[in-house]
């Protein structure tokens, strides 16, 4: 089943139909004016975007990227220096322990299943949210919104209020790094990011654009073939992953990303052992892992 509700389904469907698919990520109510940020919610103003350099700042020592695969579990995010994390989906459930840089989901379907999560979050933090999980957001409850500080992953292929275009629009060439087999991603997360299906790589695009010392993956396992449940889930209710469908651009976009990293002087490690990661030659760092696993 899944996790939209009927109505939002409907909407998806209607969408393609005319033509239009990707204007359902904010009808109805949301409108948002790229050039000056404004973001409103049934006409009234709900908040300003920021750059993600805003949020996201330039030069940090480390910028960790926390997914919510199951080996989590076993290791001790609260080593992570106070707001080095961006968090992403169901790590937001780390807030309290682990003060985040930002949470980042890109999912609407996270949202409508685990609103009550987000909306817990304290006013202090800064989302990193996708159009529709944006619309998502406010549809359940606009007042967590109000007035935060939010940075917008758009999507560069499917650009909200613009027309849909392909990566190879030589229009993006000054935003895009491309590697092999169509693989890409952006520069400039502002303009936009290259989506693959994981909120993990549209994170490591934020991350290689602020150029810190360092990014750790933490979390990030790939290898969830049997729906093991997320570390915060349950068994028996474990949301379905569509990763290893797509698993090979995904790796492909994270061999891109490891190659740009090393190109700019930034180590890029993972603090998975179990992660597929490890067989692209990201290389693995303990950092994270707990007495069992030393």
């Amino acid at each position: 089943m899944s996790d939209r509700p009927v109505v939002r389904q409907l909407i998806r469907l209607a969408a393609r139909l005319t033509g239009r698919p990707h204007r359902q990520d904010i009808w109805p109510g949301l409108a948002v004016d790229r050039a000056s940020g404004l973001v409103t919610w049934r006409g009234n103003p709900l908040l300003t975007l920021l750059s993600f350099a805003e949020i996201v700042p330039p030069d940090m020592p480390l910028i960790a990227i926390v997914g919510s695969g199951p080996s989590v579990a076993d290791q001790d995010p609260t080593r992570l220096p106070p707001r080095s994390a961006i968090l992403l989906n169901g790590a937001a459930s780390l807030a309290g322990s682990v003060p985040p840089l930002a949470v980042m989901v890109e999912d609407e379907r996270f949202v409508f299943r685990h609103m009550a999560m987000l909306a817990r979050l304290s006013p202090d933090i800064p989302l990193l949210l996708s159009p529709a999980a944006l619309r998502a957001m406010a549809e359940r409850d606009s007042a967590v919104l109000k007035d935060r500080r939010v940075a917008l992953i758009d999507n560069l292929a499917k650009p909200v209020n613009q027309a849909r275009r392909t990566l190879a629009d030589p229009a993006l060439d000054a935003v895009l790094t491309r590697g092999v087999n169509g693989t890409a991603l952006s520069r400039d997360p502002d303009t936009g990011v290259v989506i693959f299906g994981t909120v993990a790589l549209s994170a490591v695009q934020v991350a290689l654009a602020a150029t810190p010392n360092r990014i750790l993956l933490v979390g990030i396992d790939l290898t969830n073939a049997a729906n093991t449940p997320r570390f915060y889930e349950v068994k028996g209710a474990a949301a379905a992953s569509g990763i290893v469908a797509g698993l090979d651009r995904i790796l492909g976009g994270f061999a891109l990303a490891r190659d740009l990293a090393g190109a700019n002087d930034i180590m890029m490690t993972c603090a998975s052992p179990v992660s597929a990661l490890l067989d692209i030659e990201i290389a693995y760092d303990p950092q994270l892992s707990t007495p069992s696993q030393d």
